[in-house]
């Protein structure tokens, strides 16, 4: 039989921590891009063309 490894590589505390940091910036640039064009479409603004009646 093969002798299993007990000491495993696991990934360093920097990179997890750079991961981690790295996920966070890219769903705030995400969020922030998605407000961006959420208000850019105008959403709220009326386009109705008879909004006097």
């Amino acid at each position: 039989m093969k002798k299993i490894e007990e000491t495993e590589k696991k990934p360093s505390k920097g990179k997890a921590i750079t991961s981690f940091v790295l996920r966070i910036i890219f769903y705030f640039v995400v969020l922030l891009a998605l407000i961006y064009l959420y208000e850019y479409s105008g959403i709220d603004s009326v386009h109705f063309i008879y909004n006097e009646f």
